[in-house]
């Protein structure tokens, strides 16, 4: 089995970029169908080789019952007694076509596209705003912690994403997706002794088109869910 921060693939290393390389983490009890022995993945994912797995339509039916899924019973990995208890995202879709499904949650303002091939784009309201301005959504600002698979030594410092990629020797990897051009990459620290990278990446999410086209009417009847807080005695 893949150490946790490589692609559990391919087994090369794959920093976390959202819409190029996504992670599951083992409290989901996602079923791994690239394992040799019955496991939950925990690790991360390239998209350009989930795409390109034969296991992918395995993965996309399993990923997307616990999109949909709430508080549920699992057999275990034997088949022993007690069964596992998971929660999954409690989501209902709204979209089926040719590429993907897209899934709304019943209690925030999130989305979640999931492309028949595989790979996953979350989405929060601000960011389907973004789709009916016709501008392509991008990834949050937030830090990531990524722990090397080597020590790139001081150079990390100066490095572009491009940069970054190659030396880990999985350039092609996030390339296979699409143009690393638009993508914003800032490094914000490193932990040398950890082999700890901190970094903040903004990257253009590579939606089908027909995902676009249905989120952009759908915005705009859409009504965001508020909670206000209740008044009188």
């Amino acid at each position: 089995m893949p150490d946790i921060n490589c692609c559990q693939i391919c087994g090369e290393a794959a920093p976390p970029i959202e819409g190029y390389c996504g992670e599951i983490t083992g409290y989901r009890l996602v079923r791994d169908p690239w394992a040799t022995a019955p496991s939950f993945l925990d690790g991360n994912i390239h998209f350009s080789c989930l795409e390109g797995s034969d296991k992918r339509t395995q993965f996309f039916d399993e990923f997307t019952h616990l999109v949909q899924a709430g508080h549920e019973e699992i057999d275990s990995l034997d088949g022993s007694f007690p069964p596992l208890t998971r929660m999954g995202l409690g989501m209902f879709q709204i979209f089926s076509g040719a590429e993907c499904h897209i899934f709304q949650s019943e209690v925030a303002d999130r989305w979640m596209v999931v492309k028949k091939s595989g790979p996953w784009f979350a989405l929060n309201y601000s960011q389907l705003q973004e789709i009916t301005k016709g501008n392509p959504p991008k990834s949050p600002s937030d830090v990531t912690q990524y722990r090397l698979p080597v020590d790139l030594g001081n150079e990390i410092h100066d490095q572009s994403l491009t940069d970054l990629l190659a030396a880990l020797g999985v350039e092609d990897r996030y390339t296979a997706v699409v143009d690393l051009t638009p993508v914003d990459y800032r490094f914000v620290d490193y932990y040398a002794p950890k082999f700890l990278l901190d970094y903040v990446v903004r990257a253009p999410l590579p939606l089908p088109e027909e995902a676009r086209a249905f989120l952009a009417n759908h915005a705009e009847t859409y009504v965001p869910i508020t909670f206000d807080d209740e008044e009188g005695p």
